[in-house]
């Protein structure tokens, strides 16, 4: 039986890049443990970079200009200095396998989904549906919990089409939201990456209390596409998923922890993740290094706070046409990189204030209290190895 110093289960966006940041010089061995077929083209991740990360190179595509509409009206805003950038999961897995393969004292066992974990003194013995077995004495899991969500907490479940065809203008801005009247609460908008002439990922996006269908989610889409003229275009990659918009709250016990979403990494109010571990992974990978424990994922309580409160103020907005309101709202009145930094979970104190003048006051105040009399509610999370 193989004794490793660490077991990383999953390929996602954290593990990944606490690998990339410790195969140069972590002197101890590592196990991943992931049961797609590597590379996998199964997801993108976008955001503005406001630092450089080890994926840089990876970039399908970088934007300067963002738009948001609703009701036939568009807000264009834009940064040279924060660009928004679009990475594709294969091209970040790519470079991953190929850093991880200097490690010849490393395992990957891929295409191998972990089915049983025990604790035997002072490490973990992981089970493989291989049949294989390994023990490991750290392990850090970024598998998706089972969460059950309260009010104001919600589901961003989404279904994208990456297109290709003519009439799809390369030089247009990204459009972060253009928001879709229907009676589905909270809110639903379609989201487009001009990925370059002839070609575009166009994803439809839902906020709502319960996770839907995402066969139903994908055939809204595709009315929406042929509403368009887009229906005969070529579709040459699909994705989807569901996140949970809510502070998952970090565990690490017994050297078992949450990474990534999964360990509360995404932040609450908008899905933005990769930047965010790009930060804690520099942080932990410098703990591991050292020879100290590793750093759990954490968050900012008043970014928390924040984004709960926001959250609240949607569900005042439920009724049809009216729940993109406070997105225009705040991109029009919001300098683009005080929005793009408060976006990215690094506000300054200057942008916060930015985006509190923004909003409404007394719609904002009156959901700042329903929410703090709901702070002990919320999320309620299954243990990872239960």
């Amino acid at each position: 039986m193989k004794h490793f110093d660490l077991a990383l289960i999953g390929f996602g966006a954290a593990t990944m890049s606490l690998a990339v940041r410790l195969a140069a010089r972590y002197p101890g061995r590592i196990a991943i443990i992931e049961p797609r077929q590597l590379p996998s083209d199964d997801r993108t991740w976008c955001g503005w970079r406001l630092v450089d990360h080890p994926f840089v190179d990876q970039a399908t595509q970088i934007w300067t200009r963002w738009a948001v509409s609703h009701g036939g009206r568009e807000i264009i805003r834009g940064s040279d200095q924060t660009p928004y950038e679009m990475l594709r999961a294969s091209a970040v897995q790519a470079q991953a396998l190929d850093v991880i393969g200097t490690r010849q004292d490393w395992s990957l066992f891929a295409g191998s989904a972990l089915q049983a974990a025990e604790r035997h003194d002072s490490a973990w013995s992981l089970t493989l549906d291989s049949g294989e077995t390994l023990t490991a004495t750290r392990v850090m899991d970024s598998r998706p919990p089972a969460l059950a969500l309260d009010r104001p907490w919600v589901w961003q479940s989404f279904v994208g089409r990456e297109l290709t065809g003519p009439g799809l203008a390369g030089e247009s801005p990204v459009r972060l939201m253009d928001f879709v009247d229907d009676t589905t609460p909270l809110l639903t908008f379609v989201y487009e990456l001009p990925i370059g002439p002839g070609h575009r990922l166009i994803e439809l996006t839902r906020f709502a209390p319960q996770r839907p269908s995402l066969s139903e989610l994908g055939g809204q889409l595709d009315r929406i596409l042929a509403d368009r003229g887009l229906a005969a275009h070529t579709v040459v990659r699909e994705e989807s998923s569901h996140l949970p918009m809510a502070p998952i709250p970090s565990y690490d016990q017994e050297g078992w922890m949450r990474v990534g979403t999964a360990g509360g990494s995404m932040r609450p109010a908008t899905g933005y993740t990769f930047h965010d571990i790009q930060r804690w992974a520099d942080v932990c990978a410098e703990a591991l290094v050292a020879g100290q424990a590793p750093r759990a994922p954490s968050r900012r309580s008043l970014m928390d706070w924040l984004d709960g409160v926001f959250l609240e103020s949607l569900w005042r907005h439920r009724p049809v046409g009216a729940a993109g309101e406070p997105f225009v709202r705040l991109f029009d009145r919001t300098p683009p990189e005080s929005m793009a930094r408060f976006l990215m979970s690094r506000p300054q104190l200057a942008d916060i204030g930015h985006i509190l003048r923004a909003l409404p006051p007394t719609p904002m105040l009156k959901a700042a209290m329903r929410h703090s009399c709901r702070r002990n509610r919320g999320v309620r999370i299954d243990s990872p190895t239960g």
